[in-house]
């Protein structure tokens, strides 16, 4: 494990404690909404949810009765997710890193997830995508969600008026991050759209979609929303129009092996 991946490892252990109190954000059941929408249709599957964390985006696969392994680099979010999702019998449990899926067969999943920045948390995130391409099945998906580096550059050192901050990091796509109440934080390498495309197609995906999951509103602003379903419905549709892409906090990509 390199010292970011032990950098992060350390700020989701710290985290997990407190991590139930991100359970039910907006942005997550739009995620979910795409997640399920975009699952291959008719049949039980076998899901790799990389980087699963709590188990939040595991439950409703698990209900609707796939089977899941779920990995985490952080062995506390993993016990946190064993005890949420202890009465279930169609998941189990792995502690590993993206980029070295070691316990995992090659050419054995229907489906590989990583939502919620896992990419953008890699050293090595072209290897976590060679990976995710190995252990999936002929025709297998990989879908998952990163940061845009723009929106999140601009929401943040340009914001604060940190000008060579942000011009830095909009060249090397790097930045340090740190949030949920912790003192220390981590690198989060920022993805633009076609980094992303070049990425995925280096990796020897075909890309089947990209959405912008939050182009309306910001990802963290739309928790106020009284009218939530309505807003789902809203921002779903949106998500599809290519010309909105780019505007959203977050890409979310679907491709196939």
């Amino acid at each position: 494990m390199n010292e970011r991946e032990k950098e992060v490892e350390l700020f989701y252990d710290n985290i997990a404690k407190d991590f139930d109190q991100f359970e039910d954000r907006l942005s997550d059941k739009i995620l979910e909404h795409i997640i399920l929408d975009n699952l291959p249709k008719n049949k039980k599957l076998r899901i790799l949810d990389v980087g699963g964390g709590i188990g939040r985006f595991s439950k409703p696969l698990l209900e609707l009765g796939h089977n899941v392994v779920m990995t985490d680099i952080s062995k506390e979010m993993l016990e946190h997710a064993k005890k949420r999702l202890s009465n279930f019998n169609n998941i189990s449990f792995v502690k590993e890193s993206a980029s070295n899926m070691e316990n995992q067969i090659s050419n054995s999943f229907d489906v590989v997830m990583m939502i919620n920045g896992v990419l953008n948390y890699c050293k090595d995130y072209e290897k976590a995508i060679k990976e995710s391409f190995r252990v999936l099945k002929k025709n297998g998906i990989f879908m998952g969600s990163v940061n845009n580096r723009f929106i999140y550059c601009r929401s943040h050192e340009l914001k604060k008026e940190k000008y060579q901050l942000f011009e830095k990091n909009m060249k090397i796509g790097s930045r340090y991050i740190v949030w949920g109440g912790q003192k220390r934080g981590h690198i989060s390498y920022e993805f633009t759209l076609d980094k992303l495309q070049k990425s995925l197609k280096r990796g020897k995906f075909k890309i089947l979609k990209i959405l912008g999951p939050f182009n309306l509103l910001d990802k963290y602003e739309i928790e106020q929303i009284e009218n939530k379903k309505e807003f789902i419905d809203l921002q779903v549709k949106y998500a599809r129009i290519p010309e909105y892409i780019n505007n959203s906090t977050d890409f979310f990509f679907i491709a196939k092996k």
